[in-house]
C-alpha cells in the first residue's frame, strides 16, 4: 500500500480475535474511522453490507482462517485495501504470509505493526487526524 493509497483511508474495518490494540492506536492517530470485528466471519458479513476504503486483519478467529477471510473480502470489493499484520516471527510458519512474500498480490500487504505504524507516521504528522477524528466503532 502506498502512502497515497493510506492517505485515502477513511473507513477501516479492524479485524482481531485477539488484542489489538496497538494496531487500533497506530489507525486512531492516523484519522481512520474504524469499525472493529471480531471474527473473519463478522468481517465478511459487514462488507457484504457496507462499503469500506481499508481491512487491517490481525487475527480472525477459528471459523475462517486469515487466508479465506482475505480471499473473500478481495472478491467482496476489488478496491479495498487489504493490510495483514503479522510479527516477524510468525511470518514463518504462517501459508498466508509466505505467500503474500513469494507472490505479491495488488491491494493486499503484509506488514509488522512496527511497519504499519511507520507507514502510517506520515498522515499523523501531516495533521490529518484533526482533519477527520479517529474513531472506533463496534
Amino acid at each position: 500500500m502506498s502512502l497515497r493509497e493510506l492517505s485515502r483511508v477513511n473507513k477501516t474495518m479492524l479485524v482481531c480475535s485477539e488484542a489489538c490494540d496497538e494496531v487500533g492506536k497506530c489507525l486512531l492517530d492516523a484519522g481512520c474511522w474504524i469499525i472493529k470485528l471480531s471474527s473473519g466471519q463478522a468481517a465478511v458479513s459487514r462488507a457484504q453490507r457496507e462499503n469500506f476504503d481499508a481491512a487491517v486483519l490481525v487475527s480472525t478467529g477459528k471459523v475462517m482462517d486469515l487466508a479465506e477471510t482475505v480471499l473473500n473480502l478481495r472478491d467482496l470489493n476489488e478496491s479495498m485495501q487489504i493490510v495483514v499484520v503479522a510479527e516477524q516471527g510468525t511470518i514463518k510458519n504462517n501459508s498466508l504470509a509466505k505467500a503474500l512474500l513469494a507472490h505479491p498480490f495488488p491491494g493486499i500487504q503484509l506488514l509488522t505493526v512496527a511497519q504499519l505504524a511507520s507507514q502510517l507516521t506520515p498522515l499523523r504528522s501531516s495533521g490529518r487526524q484533526n482533519k477527520n477524528k479517529g474513531r472506533i466503532t463496534l
